[in-house]
């Protein structure tokens, strides 16, 4: 009861949250001064006892200090290294191999995509025949794969005939009608994207 009257005592104005509030809320970030203290002070690391000088060591030493990544043979110099350090060893067998013959090193790796201009007239038109005849079993890319060329030659060469270009347009309306609403914008909002492109917009 005691704790019950001290409480009662106090006015309710001064207990600001049993007042509904009717001003907006200011979601801010804000950096005070004491955060940016202590991060000053988080900041502020004491240099390890290694960096230090000893009593009996001079001032004309240096401190060697690489920062932290895969080890290599390359990265401490051989001035550092001890004596009788394997590392040394090593790094005399790279530099005698990095001296070899220019013949006795792998070959240049060459680009896959290499053009290629072996193609005649005739295989032109046979590619064409072979595409017209029967567009279902003979597609760019196995065309491509006979004439060793690439699937965007066969298509500059020729086209697909319309009963191929009827079927792909059934097959695309037919996959486009079991697209859900959002599907469906998302495609139309990337087209007007693509038309946006060429008006730099």
């Amino acid at each position: 009861m005691a704790t019950f009257s001290a409480v009662s005592k106090r006015p309710f104005i001064t207990l600001p949250f049993l007042i509904p509030s009717c001003e907006p809320v200011s979601l801010e970030l804000r950096r005070n001064q004491s955060s940016y203290r202590r991060t000053k002070q988080r900041l502020r690391v004491k240099p390890d006892a290694s960096f230090g000088f000893s009593s009996d060591q001079s001032q004309d030493h240096i401190i060697f200090n690489p920062p932290s990544s895969s080890p290599s043979v390359f990265h401490t110099p051989t001035k550092f290294l001890p004596p009788d350090d394997a590392r040394r060893t090593l790094r005399t067998d790279a530099s005698m191999k990095s001296d070899q013959n220019p013949e006795d090193l792998p070959p240049v790796f060459n680009s896959p995509t290499e053009k290629k201009y072996h193609l005649t007239p005739s295989d032109i038109e046979e590619i064409r025949k072979l595409r017209l005849s029967d567009p279902m079993t003979w597609s760019r890319w196995k065309l491509a794969k006979r004439f060793d060329c690439s699937p965007m030659f066969i298509g500059m060469v020729c086209e697909a005939s319309p009963q191929k270009k009827e079927i792909q347009r059934q097959v695309l309306e037919a996959v486009q009608s079991r697209w859900g609403l959002k599907r469906r914008m998302a495609r139309e909002d990337r087209q007007l994207r693509k038309e946006s492109w060429g008006k730099d917009e």
